[in-house]
């Protein structure tokens, strides 16, 4: 026994218990570092293609009005109303028409067949109508136009029930002041 009442296997204990503590906070600690590299990594080579996807849009006669272009809306969940925003890579023209286009790189790179990708861009294409989308595969140079057909009839039939509404709304006033 020493002086503070412990046997020599007991400080042992304690010391291999501190030195694998320390050993698990260190590996815990470079593991975290590596990933925060390669995620760095990953985004400059992602920002690096969707820049190359700009050069083959602009390549393809789009002109870019705007990059990261966003949108808010909201819903109402349970009566309450969430706001959410929406962002895509690039906001477009060409020849009079509007686009906007989605970059994917990188394990990304997915069909727009793909339910995820297909209801992200039935999302674009509701907040931003009347605009075409376009699904571009930054890797390789790849460009799809999505459309969702029943969305230009959905947009011409609000607006008819708007205007048949306002109509309705306003001679129902003027008849019930006597005109």
């Amino acid at each position: 026994m020493n002086s503070f009442g412990f046997e020599g296997t007991t400080w042992t204990f304690l010391l291999v218990a501190l030195l694998l503590g320390v050993a698990v906070w260190l590996t815990l600690w470079v593991r975290k570092l590596l990933e925060r590299r390669a995620f760095r990594r990953l985004m400059r080579r992602a920002k690096s293609l969707e820049r190359q996807a700009l050069q083959f849009l602009e390549r393809q006669g789009f002109r870019c009005l705007q990059e990261q272009a966003e949108r808010e809306s909201f819903f109402l969940l349970n009566g309450r109303r969430i706001p959410f925003r929406v962002r895509v890579d690039y906001l477009l023209r060409r020849k009079g028409k509007r686009y906007i286009a989605e970059v994917k790189t990188g394990k990304q790179v997915e069909s727009p067949e793909n339910p995820s990708i297909r209801r992200q861009l039935l999302e674009y294409a509701l907040l931003f109508a009347p605009c075409t989308v376009l699904f571009v595969d930054g890797e390789h140079e790849k460009m799809y136009e999505v459309s969702f057909p029943w969305l230009g009839s959905l947009s011409r039939t609000t607006r008819w029930m708007w205007i048949v509404c306002f109509s309705v709304g306003f001679l129902v006033g003027r008849w019930s002041r006597g005109w």
